[in-house]
């Protein structure tokens, strides 16, 4: 019995020795967290992950949140008998679905927000004015916005002031008309403007997986298309898989899918030298 303590203790010691390196490495480092999925679902992993994110403020990294609201709009075409379009992993919005959007994430914000000031974090919404777009070339998208520009002097003040942005999908024109954006894409946008450590996208799977289902934990960005092609990445994991990509490839040094559904996600993934998911490699 004393062998078997001695042994969980002696465990918990090499988990915090590890943890420390790690601390050290990122403490002080911007780390942009794209949050979504399942993870937004349930309530215990929601808590966990505003726990998580929680304990990394406190330890003295500087957390960006930005999040999607995907499922939650969903369920709402859904109660209006909407279908649900998509091209390529990206929502058609029309009119009607653009209301929906804008509705259902300003309400996913503060639902952000609150979770995290009950942990005792100073967030606070900085969707308003964050990104500049432009209508989506592919009139098919209806109201897709690509991205000109992003807010990044507001963001900088703001994690010198202690404070976590927490930050929707959602852009406006020049003329103040709204779009919808990709979460993915938003997440991407803000960490290279930021120069982000490390860009962090929650899914609902163990990043990505190969043709047995195995997790795999290096991508090349060269081998994407190849991927593709031959159906391992596919649907809404496209536009997750190519944001990791552009983010690395503009200067963000670590790009990583997690599946949020696990407990302490973010924790294992950034404090344990296995990690969890797939990173994304140059």
């Amino acid at each position: 019995m004393k062998e078997a303590v001695v042994q969980e203790a002696a465990q918990k010691a090499d988990i915090l020795l590890q943890a420390l390196k790690y601390i050290k490495k990122f403490e002080g480092k911007i780390i942009v967290i794209k949050y979504g999925g399942n993870a937004m679902e349930n309530e215990e992993l929601q808590a966990s992950v505003f726990q998580d994110i929680s304990m990394l403020a406190r330890l003295g990294l500087q957390i960006v949140v930005v999040h999607g609201g995907g499922l939650k709009i969903d369920e709402e075409l859904a109660k209006q008998g909407i279908p649900k379009k998509t091209i390529n992993g990206l929502r058609v919005t029309d009119d009607t679905t653009l209301k929906i959007v804008v509705k259902t994430l300003k309400e996913v914000n503060k639902e952000c927000v609150d979770g995290l000031q009950n942990v005792g974090i100073d967030a606070q919404d900085y969707t308003a004015g964050m990104f500049l777009t432009k209508t989506h070339p592919d009139t098919r998208y209806g109201h897709i916005g690509d991205i000109i520009e992003a807010d990044s002097a507001s963001l900088h003040k703001a994690l010198v002031d202690g404070v976590v942005p927490v930050i929707s999908s959602l852009g406006a024109d020049k003329n103040g008309h709204p779009h919808n954006i990709n979460a993915d894409t938003a997440a991407t946008k803000i960490a290279e403007v930021l120069k982000a450590e490390k860009l962090t996208i929650v899914t609902n799977i163990d990043g990505v997986l190969d043709a047995d289902g195995k997790r795999i934990a290096h991508l090349s960005v060269k081998d994407i298309p190849h991927y593709i092609e031959n159906g391992v990445i596919r649907g809404g994991m496209i536009p997750k898989v190519w944001a990791c990509a552009d983010a690395v490839s503009h200067g963000v040094k670590k790009a990583h899918l997690l599946d949020g559904t696990v407990p302490r996600a973010l924790l294992l993934e950034i404090f344990t030298d296995g990690g969890i998911g797939t990173e994304i490699v140059r």
